[in-house]
């Protein structure tokens, strides 16, 4: 393919995509209770997802992203969240976007994978916390997946998304309730039928909507965790983090796609002393 085509194709496809915006039991309820979407989804109970945090921008009223808590001086969340941005306001323990109540502190030490690039290949960033979080049944880490599950690709299990992004695609407003739904890793060859294999890496994981529904992430749930139940441990594990869906497909049960977190635990122990 001659260059210039190569690189049309490209800027269709990136057009195409809309970016999102530890060992502790479960306070949430069973994954067989869980229902519906985050577009037009269910809400969330405080408590249920202890590990959820609110990135917010320069203004109140400016959601950026969703991330994870994975220790007390740690976030996790999705690099094409922070890059451009010297700094950032992050709130825990709520599953309200506006609660003035919230644990809130601005963070400065943003750590953006250094292959991060326009195509949203390892779309996965670190931000370092100035004060250590106490932990509370509203406040926890979420344990993330280990290096004895690099060669799992959890094809045909069902994960859950959480986020306070759009609820529909012609309602261009975020939630201002925390709202979850249930979604099903698929092959990754299915979501290069619809962004094609410029995009979709080894390093990406898909999913579409649980028993062919339109569940699925929107604008503004980016950065937020993909997290399943893992039977052997009896604990939430994080798989991987929001990246993109189509644009203004939320609700076509295309895929959504993710950042594949056993791709990126060298990173993530690196940068944080983190032992996986």
């Amino acid at each position: 393919m001659a260059l210039n085509t190569e690189k049309s194709l490209l800027l269709v496809l990136l057009a195409a995509i809309s970016v999102l915006g530890r060992a502790y039991e479960p306070d949430v309820i069973s994954p067989l209770e869980i229902q519906n979407r985050i577009v037009s989804g269910s809400n969330a109970e405080l408590g249920q997802f202890p590990w959820q945090v609110i990135l917010k921008g320069d203004a109140w009223d400016d959601l950026r992203c969703g991330g994870s808590i994975i220790s007390s001086t740690w976030v996790l969340t999705a690099a094409h969240c922070t890059v451009g941005y010297d700094s950032i306001f992050l709130m825990f323990g709520t599953v309200q976007l506006f609660n003035e109540n919230a644990l809130n502190m601005t963070a400065t030490n943003i750590i953006v994978h250094p292959d991060y690039n326009d195509k949203l290949h390892n779309d996965v960033s670190l931000i370092g916390l100035p004060v250590p979080l106490t932990f509370t049944s509203t406040i926890k880490p979420i344990q993330l997946v280990t290096e004895s599950e690099v060669s799992n690709d959890f094809v045909g299990r069902v994960a859950i998304v959480a986020g306070f992004g759009f609820t529909q695609d012609e309602y261009l407003d975020y939630s201002e309730t925390l709202l979850y739904a249930r979604v099903e890793i698929i092959e990754n060859a299915e979501c290069v039928n619809v962004f094609g294999n410029i995009v979709i890496q080894d390093s990406t994981m898909c999913a579409t909507g649980y028993k062919g529904s339109d569940m699925s992430i929107c604008t503004g749930d980016s950065g937020g965790p993909l997290i399943l139940y893992n039977e052997s441990t009896k604990q939430w594990e994080q798989i991987g983090i929001n990246s993109f869906v189509a644009e203004d497909q939320c609700t076509a049960r295309l895929p959504s796609a993710y950042a594949r977190l056993t791709s990126f635990l060298t990173f993530i122990a690196q940068n944080t002393g983190i032992a996986i």
